[in-house]
């Protein structure tokens, strides 16, 4: 017997024809290392991406320090501008890019607040949760191929509310 599996050659036979069983231990034990080797690669691979990944995100981090310094730079430019364009004085020139940040705030939370209005919940989900528990139970029959359960008055159970969106 080959002390590693798939060590000879391909066709090779150890000197004297092997048995089905010695062929099916070879088989076995390459299709084990195989499989081991897979695993192992998928983790080398995985922590290479993960360092990669993890690199990328320090490079974010570090361009978003420096666009947020720049911002402020900018917003001071900005309001030194308008003092010296509209003969403002220097802390209403100030204010008003304040306020100019303000209103951009503003709006961010007033978008905010209709995205969080127009949530739905898990509607779909409690829909389909119940549907199985009603199955579970026994009061609901299930669907044999069609998208909807029928009870046991043979009465289709209603559709979920789906909305255009």
């Amino acid at each position: 017997m080959v002390d590693k599996p798939g060590a000879d050659e391909p066709g090779a036979s150890s000197g004297a024809d092997r048995s089905v069983s010695e062929l099916l231990s070879d088989a076995t034990g390459n299709l084990s290392r195989l499989v081991r080797l897979e695993l192992r690669l998928a983790k080398l691979e995985a922590k290479h991406d993960a360092v990669r990944i993890g690199k990328g995100i320090g490079e974010f981090l570090a361009a978003a320090v420096i666009l947020h310094i720049f911002l402020i730079l900018l917003s001071v430019t900005a309001g030194f501008g308008i003092y010296e364009i509209f003969g403002l004085p220097a802390w209403a020139s100030l204010g008003i890019v304040t306020l100019f940040y303000l209103l951009v705030a503003l709006v961010f939370v007033l978008i905010a607040v209709i995205n969080f209005r127009r949530r739905q919940g898990l509607a779909r989900t409690a829909v389909t949760s119940s549907r199985l528990m009603a199955i579970i139970r026994g009061d609901v029959r299930p669907p044999k191929g069609g998208a909807t359960a029928v009870s046991d008055s043979e009465e289709p159970a209603e559709a979920p509310a789906h909305s255009g969106r």
